[in-house]
């Protein structure tokens, strides 16, 4: 059986012959993951909801259930509640998933709703390189360059990759080099022709890795095309200088959203500040691909920001675990989150960066978000997920 108190931290026995008010009377109105379990222990309902009390008054009060036309009447099949507290959006998503992978491992993907992340995949040392959009983060070999907020972007952003850096559009007459017939690209001078041994297949995969290497960090690249466009202009090549500077504006594409959070997937590495169990409080995270890490629940700004920042660059330093499959789903999660725009809470910043002033920085720009945000706590339940035992 489930060791459920793995999952849960708090939990309490349901009686419903016994004194409902005084029940109630000691479970708190915050925001929780919970489950519902019957008098075996088994998983009935797993939910996440912002005010656990009125939710259980809902529920399993024998007058506020009766209103709920509900199939399953929960005051006669739930004996215990278990329940953990959280305090974000962020958290609560991560929480509930790994919760809802424990409980219903076999069923729970196709019903939780999380979407996985979007990378683009390249292999530059392949027999015929290509780039490939996937979600499949446990590859073995070759770059995974991300993320992307879905598959549509990933399509867009490899196009966008092939025309910058003139690269073969037809996999199906790579893979005939070099004896392969070229396509109108090459009459047009935007691809190099490996197909046909134009250019050798070493060289094809050199263009490859280049390319990578851009996408993971335009910026040096773009500093230095800029600096030989000017030295051409200079020197009357107005010419040159104009085809530079359509290349540069093609890669700036890439440090601009929604593509400005690619990097290899061993650089997806964060530091989040997310609200705590106060309005003024805040939870520290480490977020890796393998693991993501609460490192801290300040209550104030920190004092100390160095010491946090070092530790925050020791765990980051320690060795990586194997990315499964719950890894993966996490690496999802987060992705939703990065890429939430305006509706995002929370504060997401590189680790790679920061330094120890930035941890000050995030807390103040935390703080101003939460003033600009935070509203009375609701009486109603506020249901944010729900999963129910089949």
């Amino acid at each position: 059986m489930l060791d459920l108190s793995n999952i849960f931290d708090q939990h309490a026995d349901f009686d419903p012959a016994g004194d409902f008010d005084l029940f109630l009377s000691g479970i708190p109105a915050k925001w929780v993951v919970y489950l519902f379990s019957d008098a075996t222990d088994q998983a009935v309902q797993l939910l996440c909801v912002k005010n656990l009390r009125a939710s259980l008054k809902r529920r399993l009060n024998s007058d506020e259930a009766a209103g709920l036309l509900r199939t399953v009447n929960y005051r006669e099949l739930v004996r215990r509640i278990y329940w953990r507290r959280v305090d974000s959006s962020f958290e609560a998503d991560l929480v509930y998933l790994d919760a809802a992978r424990a409980i219903f491992p076999g069923t729970y993907q196709g019903m939780v709703g999380f979407r996985p992340a979007w990378f683009v995949h390249v292999d530059p040392e392949a027999e015929f390189p290509r780039y490939v959009r996937t979600i499949d983060l446990q590859r073995a070999t070759g770059l995974l360059l991300g993320p992307v907020e879905d598959k549509h972007a990933a399509g867009k952003l490899i196009a966008m990759v092939e025309d910058a850096f003139d690269l073969c559009r037809y996999y199906q007459i790579l893979v005939q080099a070099p004896d392969g017939r070229a396509c109108a690209y090459k009459e047009m001078g935007k691809c190099p022709a490996p197909c046909d041994g134009s250019i050798s297949m070493m060289q094809y995969r050199g263009l490859i890795q280049w390319s990578a290497q851009v996408l993971c960090d335009p910026r040096p690249f773009l500093e230095d095309q800029t600096a030989r466009m000017q030295s051409a202009a200079s020197d009357l090549q107005f010419e040159a200088a104009g085809k530079i500077k359509h290349f540069i504006e093609d890669v700036a594409k890439f440090d601009q959203k929604p593509f400005h959070l690619i990097k290899s997937l061993a650089d997806f590495i964060f530091f989040s500040l997310q609200p705590g169990s106060t309005r003024t409080s805040a939870k520290v995270f480490l977020i890796t691909p393998w693991k993501i890490h609460e490192i801290a629940h300040l209550l104030a700004e920190p004092s100390r920001p160095t010491e946090l920042w070092q530790t925050l660059l020791a765990i980051a330093d320690e060795p990586a675990d194997a990315l499964d499959d719950p890894a993966v789903e996490r690496v999802g999660v987060v992705a939703h989150h990065l890429f939430a725009g305006k509706h995002r809470e929370g504060i997401f910043l590189r680790l790679s960066t920061m330094n120890a002033l930035s941890v000050t920085i995030a807390w103040r720009a935390l703080k101003k978000q939460r003033a600009k945000s935070d509203e009375p706590e609701s009486d109603g339940e506020g249901v944010m997920k729900e999963l129910q035992a089949m």
